[in-house]
């Protein structure tokens, strides 16, 4: 009987669980709902949000939450890890929607290289997240400038 009533409540939670479209917390969803706004000009607006929702993968939608910054009029996500699903999914299509505060924004995402660039990244993700990368460590991390979608 017990074996019964965890099966069943296991059953409840994951069918809870997929009935919800965006991710809850490390869990990952699939399409964001929200108010659908123009992409901003600037991102001073989204300082004090810890947390932001990115989707990926237009075909089949999945969405992760993330950190993110904004750097002047850029806004920025990053990944510790290049074999995560939502990065694998950047690389095959770019297009993403953001999702802050129960908005949503339709966008592209482009891989950063430029060392400078990537320097003021990390410095804004260390001043906003409070952590600091030893300069000398490598990692296997990638961060993505989040534009407005070209139609």
């Amino acid at each position: 009987m017990r074996n019964l009533s965890l099966i069943l409540c296991s059953l409840s939670c994951a069918f809870a669980v997929s009935a919800c479209s965006g991710p809850i917390g490390p869990i990952a969803g699939g399409q964001l709902e929200g108010n659908k706004l123009a992409w901003p000009q600037e991102w001073a607006f989204a300082d004090d949000c810890e947390n932001v929702l990115l989707q990926t993968n237009s075909a089949d939608p999945y969405s992760v939450t993330v950190w993110g910054v904004s750097v002047g009029e850029n806004f920025y996500v990053a990944s510790g890890d290049q074999s995560a699903t939502w990065i694998k999914n950047l690389y095959q299509d770019p297009v993403i929607v953001l999702g802050i505060e129960d908005n949503l924004y339709t966008g592209a995402a482009e891989r950063v290289s430029d060392p400078q660039e990537l320097a003021l990244v990390i410095e804004q993700y260390s001043l906003k997240y409070d952590f600091y990368l030893d300069e000398s460590n490598e990692t296997d991390g990638v961060i993505f400038r989040l534009t407005e979608a070209l139609e």
